[in-house]
């Protein structure tokens, strides 16, 4: 079982994924303001607001899964089993 710190780290690790991260927030943040600033009515400002948090949440699961089948032929390989 890992620490939570352990799996920050990890979720973190390259730097710019945290900029990636914070920004996504930003944009994020930014966009629903001007969504909810221009009266609702501009559907598309919702839907772009949401793209980097999208795009960070596809890397994170396309890292891990590449994270986990390593670790899978690490094991597979490893002497003594």
């Amino acid at each position: 079982m890992t620490s939570a710190t352990e799996r920050l780290r990890r979720f973190l690790s390259p730097w710019w994924a945290v900029v990636w991260f914070v920004a996504s927030i930003v944009w994020l943040i930014g966009f629903n303001i001007l969504y909810i600033e221009g009266g609702a009515t501009n559907e598309w400002w919702g839907i772009i607001s949401i793209i980097p948090v999208w795009s960070f949440t596809a890397y994170v699961i396309v890292s891990g899964a590449r994270r986990r089948k390593r670790v899978a032929e690490s094991r597979e390989w490893a002497p003594g089993r």
